[in-house]
């Protein structure tokens, strides 16, 4: 008998939970990690930083899912409610995990969130870098909105649509 010895490292199964409001700092950090990792000008990773932090308040009012390895959280998303649609208000992976299928779970979990809670539209104001996944994962860009950064007036945001039945 011969054996057979891999040189890939295992990859942990991916554990989603909901998220506790002793995350939040956990979260904060992977938001901001995910995003400095498009290379955007530090002035404006300092003017999002509100956006970007995620206070035990918030997680203990809106719908947030963490996605874990090992026990330690590795990515999110935060769903809340907007009239008759839904919004996906944060989707965020730590860059060491991006395409290792953590994003693919976490955005089918939060279709199959809104799909148990009340099926209806996901409305996905998407960062540009961004863009291409939501498209692979079956949403529809249906326009973009405006989002003037320090000597960027023209900068956009693209806006996605998935139905979720």
């Amino acid at each position: 008998m011969s054996s057979f010895l891999s040189t890939t490292p295992e990859i942990e199964p991916l554990e989603i939970r909901r998220a506790a409001p002793e995350d939040a700092a956990r979260l904060t950090v992977i938001a901001r990690a995910a995003k400095a990792h498009w290379g955007y000008p530090a002035a404006w990773l300092t003017t999002w930083e509100p956006v970007l932090t995620i206070t035990p308040d918030y997680v203990g009012r809106a719908i947030v899912f963490v996605g874990t390895r090992g026990g330690a959280p590795i990515g999110f998303y935060a769903l809340e409610p907007r009239e008759d649609r839904w919004s996906l208000e944060h989707m965020w992976i730590e860059p060491g995990e991006l395409g290792r299928g953590a994003g693919r779970r976490l955005f089918a979990h939060a279709l199959d969130t809104v799909r148990t809670l009340r099926p209806g539209v996901l409305i996905i104001e998407s960062d540009p870098f961004a863009a291409g996944f939501y498209a692979r994962m079956g949403a529809r860009q249906t326009g973009d909105v405006a989002a003037p950064m320090d000597g960027d007036a023209d900068r956009r945001l693209p806006v996605f649509q998935i139905e979720v039945r």
